[in-house]
């Protein structure tokens, strides 16, 4: 396959891209019954550190975490739309690499999960 000269910068280009990429996240958004797990979870946690009156790097570090799972979830989505397209049958490989891919979102989700504790904990004993 041979690269593609350089082309001219082109902002309808970059603004179609950004369309491209919206359109994925609403896609994402019909097709993974998880991202809504995922959304009830990073309102619980928004509302919780607004609670709390979390310091900077307290959201920090809770950005980070979700935007780990929010990251890992969206590729496993598009590394399980990829392998059923080149495999539609039923196929071991297939399998191990959808279920290596889910295995990756839940770490992300456990290291997540250790964040908040971390955070919150204190938090939350202070009110009793």
């Amino acid at each position: 396959m041979e690269i593609p000269a350089k082309e001219k910068f082109s902002f309808r280009k970059r603004g179609l891209s950004f369309k491209y990429a919206f359109r994925g996240i609403g896609q994402f958004f019909i097709h993974t019954h998880n991202a809504w797990i995922h959304l009830a979870a990073t309102v619980a946690v928004v509302i919780a550190g607004l609670f709390f009156d979390l310091s900077t790097p307290e959201w920090l570090f809770l950005i980070v975490a979700m935007g780990m799972v929010w990251t890992t979830e969206a590729m496993n989505t598009a590394i399980e739309f990829l392998v059923n397209l080149v495999s539609p049958g039923y196929n071991k490989l297939a399998g191990t690499i959808k279920d290596i891919a889910a295995g990756a979102v839940l770490l992300a989700a456990i290291c997540a999960v250790l964040i908040g504790l971390f955070i919150f904990i204190p938090h939350i004993s202070k009110l009793f």
